[in-house]
């Protein structure tokens, strides 16, 4: 309470302002929604005042007039020339790995061959995500640490992230919006550790790429990705649902299609199918954990996944994996030093 004091009254207000619009279409008696709604006032006022560029009023944008036809999305997959190719490293990698007869050291080599991969990959080991004890200076010395599986899972997540220059950022933000996912990746990793189900780094990649089928949407359908956006924000819709109004499916269904092209594991291929619909998985704990995660992070208004709203919850879904108020208050003050953490070192992508 005392840090709330130190924050400017106007600040306060501007923060309960976001949140009312946020939770507008929720039920607040409902006591998840309510300690959501008070923490996301809470963490957002502490934003402002510190980090005020990271909310930037969104551009007005008409509703769409026109009528769209469904599409199919398994043409938008098969549009080589209009995705961007996949990186080297993580092409290098996903072959290493399928081979049973290579070892930890070829991992690493891999790795190493990015520079840029190398130097983000070890600044995250050494953060408070994992809280080693020791310095780990090397790919080597972390695939040791981690693991093989581990580490290469986290390196073919992460070597993604340099995908989507270019995009226009009254639409989508990327630096936000790699903020909002790389979020959700932190947040899905604790909850799969704390709860003990799942594994916390398919968990990290999970959350990580969850709504990588956005900026795919928008650059293959640039004009519907902008309408779904205009439905979404005049009418205070999800996301994902005004997509589906004006192309008969999902950002959540484009991503699951891509990354099963991509060929990754089952596990992350579902998990990002179904972040918005988890219990259509129920074995994979990874689908749940990137759901709770999603609304943890808009709740604490962290980056710009696009979809703002925060909808009515089951509160019995919540309480099933024993996050209750009380809990999610203590796992949301945990997370907050470990996450301001991690936002040091992501790295710019425009």
């Amino acid at each position: 309470m005392t840090e709330q004091l130190s924050i400017p009254e106007e600040t306060l207000q501007t923060a309960v302002a976001l949140m009312e619009e946020r939770f507008a279409r929720a039920d607040r008696t409902k006591p998840i929604l309510a300690t959501l709604y008070e923490l996301g006032v809470s963490l957002v006022a502490k934003d402002l005042a510190s980090h005020p560029e990271l909310y930037k009023p969104l551009a007005e944008l008409p509703m769409p007039t026109a009528r769209f036809a469904p599409v199919d999305p398994v043409s938008l997959i098969r549009a080589e020339i209009k995705l961007p190719s996949l990186p080297q490293v993580f092409i290098e990698l996903r072959q290493v790995i399928n081979d049973p007869s290579s070892s930890a050291s070829d991992v690493a080599k891999v790795i190493s061959r990015d520079t840029a991969l190398s130097a983000f990959l070890l600044r995250m080991v050494n953060s408070a995500f994992y809280n080693f004890p020791s310095q780990i200076d090397t790919i080597s010395r972390a695939v040791a640490v981690i693991g093989t599986r581990q580490l290469s899972t986290l390196a073919l997540g992460t070597s993604v992230m340099d995908m989507f220059r270019g995009l226009p950022t009254d639409i989508i933000d990327l630096e936000l919006f790699w903020r909002h996912s790389f979020s959700c990746g932190i947040i899905a990793s604790e909850l799969s550790r704390t709860l003990k189900q799942g594994s916390p780094e398919k968990c990290f990649v999970a959350g990580l790429l969850h709504d990588i089928g956005r900026p795919v949407l928008m650059m293959t359908l640039p004009d519907r990705a902008v309408a779904a956006t205009a439905i979404s924000r005049n009418k205070q819709a999800q996301l994902h649902k005004a997509e589906r109004l004006v192309t008969g499916f999902n950002h959540a269904e484009l991503g699951g299609m891509l990354l099963r092209k991509w060929n990754l594991p089952f596990s992350l291929v579902t998990a990002v199918l179904y972040h918005h619909n988890p219990t259509k998985a129920a074995k994979t704990p990874e689908a749940m954990f990137v759901f709770f995660a999603n609304i943890i992070a808009k709740t604490m208004g962290i980056g710009g996944g696009g979809d703002f709203f925060i909808r009515n919850i089951k509160s019995e879904r919540w309480e099933e994996y024993g996050l209750t108020p009380e809990r999610l208050r203590e796992l949301v003050s945990r997370l907050n030093p470990v996450l301001q953490d991690a936002f040091s070192i992501l790295p710019k992508v425009r």
